[in-house]
């Protein structure tokens, strides 16, 4: 079949987002699809600019690019990424010029009344650029909006509403829900947010959640289109690492790669239980808090994709946090699931009990609660696993079966 994948977010954008629609894409290759992607112009000067995230492209026929908006500049969240002289030189002008610092707060104002007033996303302002593409949709046979952003869809919505001749089949694959997102603080929106986001779940053929959970939720949500909705896990990455004995006594190394917003995610029992157990552990995120460095313990921001493989490789014992609340599960969970090394994932929030029951099923993680305690005998039991060497990887976190997943009954 021919598919046109859609995302707001370009593949050179280091971010889960990018890691989880690569999965998608290397599965819809690999099950014999014909395959074009249509994506934001990557911003070489964004914060999150990293080229070693785009592999993508030998898997993909056609690229096409979807102009920033001017506006956007504006309203992006990410700052720009400076070299020293850059930063030199911005500094000295920010600091001589008033035009720019008045510029400077307007700019804060506008992003937080675009912030606390806007249904979707401020990549919305972009989705029109999609009409300058000179693009034949009647070709397509599926097109595929992925989120999030969740502005995404808007460009697959736009594109069937000026072009009559569009008869592709839409799926919509949804990272994260609109209204019952747990980022999503719930205010006077909620209405708003909630008819949009039905108005395009109306207009799919099939809606894509990433969990059961998040599934059942949305299907209590919109009761009226369940026969439409279904979920799939994401996909793990393409990683072969070989096997790395551990010498007996010699200190493990322990790993967590990912964003820990205080609000999202509770890191502080991991880093107690080192801090108290003395094994060595590497904190690589963006993140609300500062956690202090220590004899044991290194702690730092957002590194790049290859750098963050590179650490990974290294890593005796990968971690991963679940969200303090809500029905989502932490991406990184499914990406590391290749690796020959032990994963433990700690559980957290109302729904622990249901989401440890379907991480079970895939017999690859170990699990624990979000407590130090729990923390400590879950370390115990991946070093045992470090021992034997012994990991299974289940069929349904391959790329292969995420998209047969997605494609299925289409």
């Amino acid at each position: 079949m021919r598919i046109l994948f859609i995302s707001m977010v370009p593949f050179e954008d280091n971010s889960s987002a990018t890691i989880q629609n690569k999965g998608i894409v290397e599965g819809l290759y690999k099950c014999e699809n014909e395959v074009d992607i249509m994506t934001l112009m990557p911003m070489n000067n964004s914060l999150g600019y990293d080229d070693s995230m785009d592999n993508v492209k030998s898997f993909v026929n056609n690229v096409y690019y979807i102009e920033v908006d001017r506006k956007y500049a504006v309203l992006r969240t990410k700052k720009e990424k400076l070299n020293n002289e850059e930063l030199h030189i911005k500094n000295t002008e920010y600091r001589t010029n008033i035009i720019n610092r008045i510029y400077s707060k307007i700019r804060v104002i506008i992003k937080n009344l675009y912030k606390n007033i806007a249904i979707f996303d401020a990549q919305k302002v972009n989705v029109k650029g999609v009409s300058k593409l000179n693009i034949d949709y009647s070709k397509y046979d599926i097109i595929i909006s992925a989120s999030d952003p969740k502005s995404s869809h808007l460009i697959a919505e736009r594109i069937y509403k000026k072009n009559k001749n569009c008869n592709a089949r839409w799926i919509q694959y949804w990272g994260d829900p609109m209204l019952n997102d747990i980022t999503r603080e719930s205010n006077w929106r909620d209405r708003l947010v909630k008819y949009n986001e039905n108005k395009l779940i109306n207009e799919a053929n099939k809606v894509v959640y990433a969990s059961p959970l998040t599934l059942k939720i949305q299907k209590e949500t919109y009761p009226r289109h369940t026969c439409k909705m279904d979920y799939t896990s994401q996909a793990y990455t393409n990683i072969n690492s070989m096997y790395r004995s551990k010498e007996k006594n010699s200190n493990i190394l322990v790993g967590y790669f990912g964003a820990y917003n205080s609000k999202i995610r509770n890191i502080k029992p991991l880093y107690n239980v080192a801090k108290e157990e003395g094994f060595m552990l590497n904190i690589c995120g963006a993140s609300d808090i500062t956690l202090k460095c220590t004899k044991n313990i290194y702690v730092t921001g957002m590194i790049s994709y290859r750098k963050a493989v590179e650490m990974e490789e290294k890593t005796d014992i990968l971690v991963c946090i679940c969200n303090r609340r809500g029905t989502q599960i932490p991406g990184k969970v499914y990406y590391c699931a290749s690796y020959k090394k032990p994963i433990v994932v700690i559980l957290d929030g109302e729904y622990e009990e249901e989401l440890g029951d379907y991480l079970n099923s895939f017999k690859r993680f170990i699990l624990c609660k979000n407590q130090e305690q729990s923390i400590r005998d879950a370390i115990e039991r991946a070093k045992k696993q470090l021992d034997k060497g012994e990991y299974y990887i289940s069929e349904q976190l391959t790329p292969e079966y995420v998209a047969r997943k997605i494609l299925k009954n289409i």
